[in-house]
């Protein structure tokens, strides 16, 4: 296997899927480990649900109450104001979802799911549904139409500005998908180029190989250190953004 072939395993998608009759049922290495973060999370978000007797279990509900705290006073309120309380669930399950699924991916042999574009695209159309929910349920359909003509422009910019305007929320969305994407994608193509950098000394000089493997291995282990911030990072960045732009929805002027 080249190093190009070494590359595409470890971030494109494969499909294993079944043929039931003339049905093609996907079946691929990213929806599996979708589904694994996901039940997971629903594991987590149940015990932190839960103040048992143990030990365990009150510092999992604790854990669990001094995030949603962090998560309604930190990101959602600032971001939307008190009217954001009512989403704070869909926020909260965002962020753990993104985290986890960006340690999923420091797993060997585990697929980073946030690597994939349609995962990221699919993240990022809930936000974008989430934010013209907000625009409607606050302002009423034809109150959230006239939100993308900000007050005292005047009749003749009008048909310049409501386009761009709508153009301008659909390029907020996509910024959404786009960051995550090429954040995570690009941090683990420097973690694999890393690592492969001591297999291609190795082939012109064992001898090259074995010394090039130490310094290797060091920025090998300083920049998973740094994906583990990157993942908490692009984490918080893409719930914050989401919730900043269902508060520009929200409290239009």
């Amino acid at each position: 296997m080249d190093i190009a072939e070494t590359i595409a395993h470890h971030i494109l998608d494969h499909d294993y899927g079944v043929m039931i009759g003339s049905f093609h049922v996907p079946f691929t290495a990213h929806t599996v480990t979708m589904f694994c973060v996901s039940v997971f999370l629903f594991l987590v978000a149940w015990g932190m649900s839960q103040n048992g007797k143990n030990v365990f279990a009150r510092l999992l509900h604790t854990l669990g109450e001094e995030y949603v705290c962090f998560m309604r006073d930190g990101i959602v309120v600032p971001g939307m104001g008190e009217e954001g309380k009512r989403f704070l669930s869909y926020f909260c399950t965002l962020f753990l979802f993104i985290l986890f699924s960006n340690l999923a991916g420091l797993i060997p042999e585990v697929k980073t799911i946030t690597s994939n574009i349609s995962v990221t695209g699919g993240l990022a159309i809930c936000s974008g549904a989430l934010i013209v929910y907000c625009g409607i349920k606050f302002h009423g359909l034809i109150g959230f139409i006239k939100t993308f003509v900000p007050g005292g422009t005047p009749w003749w910019l009008v048909p310049l500005i409501f386009p761009l305007e709508v153009i301008s929320l659909i390029i907020r969305v996509c910024v959404l998908a786009i960051r995550l994407f090429a954040n995570m994608l690009s941090g683990h193509m420097v973690l694999l180029s890393l690592l492969l950098i001591v297999f291609i000394i190795g082939q012109m000089s064992k001898i090259a190989g074995t010394g090039a493997a130490i310094p290797a291995m060091g920025l090998e282990i300083f920049m998973t250190m740094l994906e583990l911030l990157v993942a908490f990072l692009q984490a918080y960045v893409f719930t914050l953004l989401t919730s900043i732009y269902a508060g520009l929805v929200i409290h239009s002027h």
